[in-house]
């Protein structure tokens, strides 16, 4: 029986931090003067993580920023090593962890290529394996510049052709499966559906919910440097939120009651957040720009988010999307930061949606809105199921066609002819006709 391809024991891993560290001489003989040296403290990123992947799994580790994620990787990649505990891998573990991490920034993409394929015993075939890299990555009018000049889409697309071509037993990604445009994602996943099928074993880290539910057999969740679970997407997704949860709650609890106030008034659904930002009123419009809660199936759609921005707070993430009656995620965007939008935020501001047409199976659904700090890790302030949409219009796409599922898609149903049997003793064969 095959060992595992990655088994780790007992891994904790443990940093320094310098507090009030000194910049200058001058800093130096101020602190020794006053007394007022800098502190050292210890931080624990890993706390005794067990767990193992099969040859041929896809895990999912996921958690919120600061859990130790990265942390993890690199010491699966071998970039470092745990304070305690082992890790045994079996075969070649590969990784594409975060920019620049991989890549020299004054060398040529062609020199790295190069330099990677020796540190991974890539020697003969070399101008083959070059050749594909280059050719995957679409890098071939930039492959002899300096990588520093790269775009970040640009490193990230040589380093995932980098990566499959060595072909190693275990290959690491972190946060880096959104390669390029909507096709190059297409070629990026067809690339490691090929890989999976050739037996290889793939780590992930997502924060992409529904791309980890697609891609992954089992998922681990990490919360405060500890592994809270290992088991199939769904159970860990609900872990997950409910450690968000639980960390909501306890930074509201710690929270004065002013600092939560709100004027917006919970009819149905619900609410939950510490309500540092707010979101202060939620509007829908029709294609006439007329306030509504009911359209019709593939017509046009605005939504209108009024934010409020705490004081203290400078940027915040943001998901507005669209479900059914059975939670089911119709649409959604996330939008990790509102500033990328529009520069700074105002301390009220108002966020507008376009959508040129929904073509939603008619029937109730609901638009459901959160507001979170920029690593996610608990929320400001999230509706759900607070504000029903009624999509309008005919079942049917015609006679005898009754549309079920989520979309609503325009279809015409025929039936091509003649393909009927003739049944007379001329065609019938003999043994048929009992002969």
């Amino acid at each position: 029986m095959r060992p595992y391809a990655i088994t780790v024991r007992q891994v904790s891993k443990r940093f320094i931090v310098q507090r009030n560290r000194p910049s200058s001489i001058r800093d130096t003989v101020h602190q020794v003067v006053t007394g007022q040296w800098h502190r050292r403290e210890t931080l624990w990123a890993l706390r005794k993580i067990n767990f193992t992947v099969r040859h041929g799994q896809v895990l999912g580790i996921i958690g919120h920023n600061g859990a130790g994620k990265s942390t993890l990787l690199r010491l699966l990649c071998g970039l470092g090593v745990p304070t305690s505990g082992s890790i045994v891998s079996d075969g070649q573990v590969g990784g594409i962890l975060e920019l620049g991490g991989g890549f020299h920034p004054d060398l040529t993409g062609r020199q790295n290529i190069e330099t990677a394929a020796i540190l991974n015993g890539v020697v003969e075939g070399l101008p083959e394996c070059e050749r594909n890299i280059v050719q995957f990555a679409e890098m071939e009018d930039y492959i002899d510049q300096p990588v520093r000049t790269y775009s970040n889409g640009m490193y990230l697309r040589l380093a995932f052709a980098a990566a499959v071509e060595f072909n190693p037993s275990v290959l690491v990604m972190d946060e880096v499966l959104a390669v390029g445009d909507e096709r190059f994602q297409k070629k990026c996943m067809d690339r490691i559906a090929r890989f999976r099928n050739e037996g290889k074993t793939l780590i992930v880290t997502s924060h992409d919910a529904e791309q980890i539910k697609a891609l992954c057999d089992e998922v681990l969740v990490l919360d405060e440097g500890r592994v809270m679970i290992q088991s199939d997407p769904h159970s860990a997704l609900a872990t997950y939120h409910d450690l968000m949860r639980q960390r909501t709650e306890r930074r509201a609890g710690q929270m004065s009651v002013a600092s939560r106030s709100s004027l917006l008034r919970v009819t149905q659904g619900n609410r939950e957040g510490t309500q540092e930002c707010s979101i202060s009123a939620v509007r829908v419009y029709d294609d006439k720009g007329q306030l509504t809660e009911s359209v019709e199936t593939g017509s046009p759609l605005a939504v209108e988010v009024d934010l409020h921005r705490g004081d203290h707070i400078l940027d915040m993430a943001c998901t507005v999307g669209i479900f059914n009656e059975s939670h089911a995620k119709c649409w959604e965007v996330a939008i990790p930061s509102l500033i990328t939008l529009d520069g700074a935020l105002q301390s009220k501001h108002t966020l507008r949606l376009d959508l040129t047409s929904l073509p939603l199976v008619p029937g109730r659904y609901f638009l459901n809105l959160g507001i979170y700090p920029l690593d996610w890790s608990y929320l400001y302030d999230r509706h759900w199921q607070m504000y029903p949409l009624h999509i309008t219009g005919a079942r049917t796409s015609g006679p005898g066609v009754y549309a079920q599922g989520m979309l609503f898609l325009d279809v015409r149903v025929g039936v091509k002819g003649p393909a009927l049997l003739d049944v007379s003793s001329d065609s019938v064969p003999r043994d048929a006709m009992g002969a």
